[in-house]
C-alpha cells in the first residue's frame, strides 16, 4: 500500500514539473531611453529555459493611471504538452500605438508569461524603466535673408533652435547637412552649411529640429533654385588606356580580373567609383566646427580645365558608348608634376590612395566643407598637418583612373561634391558665406 503512495506521489510530483516548472521567465528592455515621443521605438526581449513562452507585451502606463497602453505584443501558442519551445522573443513598438497619449512621467512594463501554470498568480511586470513623455517638437526659426542659389552649389543658413534641440542641420532631398554651434555667440544659434545636390534638381532644402525624444520640427529655407544643364562630354577609352589602367587598379584595389579589359574597365568605373564616393563620405563625416578658411579658395596657379563640374560623360571604346557616369569636381591641366597647393587654410585629414582618384590629399576647412587633390604622382604633406591657402599638398599626376597629367579638384560638403567655381570667387563667398555669419556676434574664440 505505501508503494501504491509512493508511485502516485513521484507521478502528481511529475507531472507538476511539467506544467510548474521552476524557471521563471527574464525580461529585458533594451537601452531604454529616458525621454520618449511618438516616434521613439522601444525594444523588449524575453528568454524562458523551461516550457517556453507563451505571451511577451509592452506597456505604457503613464502616472497615476488605472491601466496602460499596450505597445507591442506577441503570443507564443503551446506545441506539445511541453510548452510552444519558444525560448527567445524579441518585440518593438512606439507610443504611436497608445493613441491620445499626455505628457509627463510614464512608466514602460514587460509582462510575460510562460507555459508553467505558476505564472497565473504573479501580477507584476517582469521589467519597469520610468519615461518622461515628451509629445511637443522642438521649436526652429530660420533668420538669414532669402537668397537665390544654383543647383550644384552651396548655400548658408543660420537659424534659431529651442533649448531642448539634440540634433540639427539642412535636409536636401536624401542628404542631410547638420548645423553647428559655437561659432555665433546666442548659444541657440546654428550655422550650417549645405549643398544643393547636382543630381535631385527638385529638393527644397528644409532646416529641421529633433529632441531627445524624438520629436521633429522643420522651416522652410527662403531659397530659389536656379535650374541648370550640365555639359555633356564624349571621352575615347582606347586600348592603350585600357591597358595601361585596368590591371593596375582592379590589382590595386582587391577586384577580381578575368582578362577582360573592357569588363575590368566598367568595373572600375561603376563599383570602384561608387566605393570611392562611399569612402569619401566616411573621411568627410566630421569636420571642425569653425571656419578655418577666410576669403576666395585658390585655383591650381597657370592651369587649363579639361573638364567642368557634374559633366554628363559618355565612355566611348570603338565607336560605341559603353557607360555613361558624372564627373564630380574639375579637371585642372598645367606642366607634368606641377605643385599642388592647398586651396585654403584647414587640416589634411586624408592622404594615400582613394580608388579612382589615386593618390589623394583631402582637407578639412571646417563647417564641413572639404577639398580634394587627386591623381597625384607625389603626396607631399601628412594627416594632421594644419596647412595655408598656398601651401604644397603634393604634385599633378595621373594616378588613379587619370589618362594623362592633371589634378582632379574637388569641393565637398560633408562628402556631397559641389561647384568649386562658387568658392573660387571672393564676391561669391563674401555674400553666401561671410557676410551671414557677420550679421550676428561671434562666440568668443571664433574667427572674425
Amino acid at each position: 500500500m505505501r508503494w501504491m503512495v509512493l508511485l502516485l506521489l513521484v507521478v502528481i510530483l511529475g507531472s507538476l514539473g511539467l506544467v510548474a516548472e521552476p524557471f521563471a521567465p527574464v525580461a529585458t528592455l533594451h537601452t531604454p531611453p529616458d525621454v520618449i515621443g511618438r516616434d521613439t521605438v522601444l525594444r523588449a526581449s524575453a528568454t524562458d529555459r523551461g516550457t517556453g513562452l507563451a505571451h511577451l507585451e509592452l506597456r505604457l502606463v503613464p502616472q497615476n493611471a488605472t491601466s496602460g497602453f499596450v505597445l507591442a505584443s506577441e503570443d507564443f501558442p503551446r506545441r506539445s504538452f511541453r510548452g510552444s519551445g519558444v525560448g527567445e522573443a524579441s518585440i518593438e513598438g512606439t507610443a504611436k500605438a497608445a493613441g491620445a497619449l499626455a505628457e509627463g512621467p510614464a512608466t514602460l512594463e514587460v509582462w510575460v508569461r510562460d507555459h508553467s501554470w505558476l505564472p497565473r498568480f504573479t501580477r507584476q511586470p517582469a521589467a519597469t524603466h520610468a519615461v518622461t513623455v515628451d509629445l511637443t517638437p522642438p521649436a526652429v526659426g530660420v533668420i538669414s535673408e532669402e537668397r537665390i542659389a544654383r543647383l550644384g552649389g552651396s548655400e548658408t543658413v543660420v537659424y534659431r533652435v529651442a533649448p531642448d534641440t539634440t540634433e540639427s542641420g539642412v535636409q536636401v532631398g536624401r542628404e542631410f547637412f547638420p548645423g553647428v554651434a559655437g561659432v555665433l555667440a546666442d548659444a541657440n544659434l546654428r550655422v550650417a552649411v549645405f549643398a544643393l545636390p547636382q543630381d535631385a534638381p527638385d529638393a527644397r532644402p528644409v532646416v529641421v529640429a529633433s529632441d531627445a525624444a524624438g520629436n521633429r520640427q522643420q522651416a522652410g529655407v527662403g531659397i530659389v533654385v536656379k535650374p541648370r544643364v550640365f555639359a555633356d562630354k564624349r571621352l575615347e577609352v582606347n586600348q592603350d588606356f585600357l591597358s595601361r589602367k585596368v590591371p593596375e587598379l582592379l590589382h590595386a584595389n582587391g577586384m577580381p580580373d578575368n582578362g577582360n579589359l573592357v569588363e575590368g574597365y566598367l568595373r572600375i568605373n561603376r563599383e570602384l567609383r561608387a566605393k570611392t564616393e562611399t569612402r569619401l563620405r566616411e573621411i568627410c563625416r566630421e569636420s571642425a566646427p569653425k571656419p578655418l578658411w577666410d576669403g576666395a579658395f585658390l585655383r591650381l596657379p597657370n592651369s587649363a580645365p579639361l573638364s567642368g563640374f557634374a559633366d554628363r560623360r559618355s565612355y566611348v571604346h570603338d565607336g560605341q558608348v559603353i557607360d555613361n557616369q558624372t564627373h564630380l569636381g574639375f579637371d585642372l591641366a598645367s606642366l607634368r608634376g606641377s605643385p599642388v597647393p592647398s586651396s585654403a587654410a584647414g587640416r589634411v585629414v586624408f592622404t594615400g590612395p582613394l580608388g579612382i582618384y589615386g593618390d589623394t590629399v583631402i582637407v578639412d576647412h571646417g563647417l564641413g566643407v572639404f577639398t580634394l587633390y587627386g591623381h597625384l604622382s607625389e603626396i607631399t604633406t601628412t594627416v594632421g598637418s594644419d596647412v595655408q591657402r598656398g601651401t604644397p599638398v603634393g604634385k599633378t599626376g595621373e594616378t588613379g583612373l587619370a589618362g594623362g597629367d592633371h589634378l582632379h579638384f574637388s569641393v565637398m560638403i560633408h562628402g556631397v561634391h559641389v561647384d568649386p567655381v562658387e568658392w573660387w570667387d571672393a564676391h561669391w563667398i563674401q555674400d553666401h558665406v561671410l557676410r551671414r555669419l557677420a550679421a550676428h556676434p561671434k562666440a568668443d574664440g571664433a574667427p572674425s
